[in-house]
């Protein structure tokens, strides 16, 4: 039988998913995913290995003080079948100066300045305002590294890539044109085409749709060596 390996993008997933049930005007759930199930409906005649999943740590934010805790419980979830292995990346924050799409004239800066931001003019004509800049690290390249090393050790006859994110085509294309495996690249943001790049290194391209999202849930609650897992309110 075919053996199946999935790497999952975690945050690509979230976001991705996150705006294709916007896009289909539904409130159903989608956040208390099971990503083994999903693994199952998107190649159901193989032989699931393993699940990784790629992800960091969020911080809360003021407007959302409960963020992190959610998505520890979520974490803890997935960490409880055994099937799924987690590896964490980090998020850096970092205070930055970012100039502005559109150079505002006078009245624009001046109400940019009247709300309180501290709006530089610099010397080649750019407008730029501090800005808090969150970037995950580490994510695509522990994906990108996995995925060469399970080729080499022979894991999987197919990876599923649970992605959009055009960073991981080298590692993608070196995988099937070079080692001669079956990469399939599934699109998490289902209303939306794959990124061109990445459909001529994959070996087949698919979508996530709204339908899988919602009947691949976990357990309202689960079981685990510490106590009762709950999906939290509002999942």
């Amino acid at each position: 039988m075919t053996r199946v390996i999935t790497y999952v993008d975690g945050f690509n997933l979230y976001h991705g998913a996150k705006e294709l049930v916007m896009s289909n005007e539904q409130q159903v759930p989608w956040k208390w995913l099971d990503l083994v199930a999903l693994s199952h409906k998107l190649w159901p005649k193989g032989e699931l290995i393993r699940v990784k999943y790629y992800t960091a740590h969020v911080t809360a934010p003021e407007t959302d003080p409960q963020l992190a805790q959610r998505q520890q419980v979520y974490l803890r979830a997935l960490a409880a079948d055994p099937m799924i292995e987690i590896v964490l990346g980090q998020f850096q924050t970092q205070k930055k100066r970012m100039p502005l799409v559109d150079k505002p004239g006078l009245l624009r800066r001046n109400l940019i300045r009247a709300l309180g931001l501290r709006l530089t003019l610099h010397p080649d004509g750019n407008v730029s305002v501090p800005v808090w800049r969150i970037e995950e690290k580490a994510t695509d390249v522990n994906l990108g590294v996995h995925l060469i090393a399970d080729v080499f050790r022979d894991k999987f006859d197919v990876a599923l890539v649970i992605s959009n994110d055009s960073d991981l085509c080298e590692p993608i294309r070196m995988a099937v044109q070079e080692l001669g495996k079956r990469v399939v690249v599934v699109n998490p943001r289902g209303h939306k085409e794959s990124a061109v790049a990445l459909k001529k290194v994959a070996s087949e391209v698919r979508k996530i749709r709204v339908g899988a999202l919602t009947s691949c849930q976990l357990p309202v609650s689960i079981t685990d060596s510490r106590g009762i897992i709950t999906r939290p309110d509002g999942w």
